[in-house]
């Protein structure tokens, strides 16, 4: 009965994943690549919420995403989208 509740958790917690957060590469290699790279963009003072911006890497994506954001957010790489 237990192997049975944990695969049935594992089998609900694979269908919860967007098709989006299936489709990225998180390799640390994938951080040099050009290429759209995603970010959950952390603030203080209103919600966070999720962007993707083209870069020739992962830094110069990050530093779009950041100043679109503002001073009281900050973009955290997730991976590059496929």
């Amino acid at each position: 009965m237990k192997k049975f509740a944990a695969v049935l958790g594992i089998a609900a917690g694979l269908s919860m994943m967007t098709a989006g957060a299936m489709a990225l590469d998180s390799n640390f290699e994938t951080m040099s690549k050009a290429g759209k790279h995603q970010f959950y963009v952390w603030c203080t003072g209103k919600d966070d919420y999720v962007e993707a911006a083209d870069g020739s890497n992962a830094k110069d994506a990050q530093s779009k995403v950041a100043a679109a954001a503002g001073g009281n957010c900050w973009p955290v790489w997730q991976g590059m989208v496929n």
